[in-house]
């Protein structure tokens, strides 16, 4: 299995036309929880994080998503 299709797999892609990046406030919103618990999920590879030049970095949809949608299976 290639990586991109073990991302593919892992982080399905959200529909077209949606949004494909969140800020991390936008993320710790949408999900309910504070920015270290953001990022204690994505070292521990729940989400994933993608840095955009030095100081920013936004969290894909797509994880975000696949992350609720886990999250409802297990309930």
């Amino acid at each position: 299995m290639t990586m991109t299709s073990t991302l593919t797999a892992q982080f399905p892609q959200p529909p077209t036309g949606s949004t494909l990046l969140y800020r991390i406030g936008v993320a710790e919103r949408k999900l309910g929880v504070s920015r270290s618990t953001i990022y204690r999920l994505v070292n521990e590879g729940e989400l994933e994080l993608i840095k955009i030049g030095k100081r920013s970095s936004r969290i894909t949809a797509a994880s975000l998503h696949a992350l609720i949608e886990r999250s409802k299976a297990e309930h």
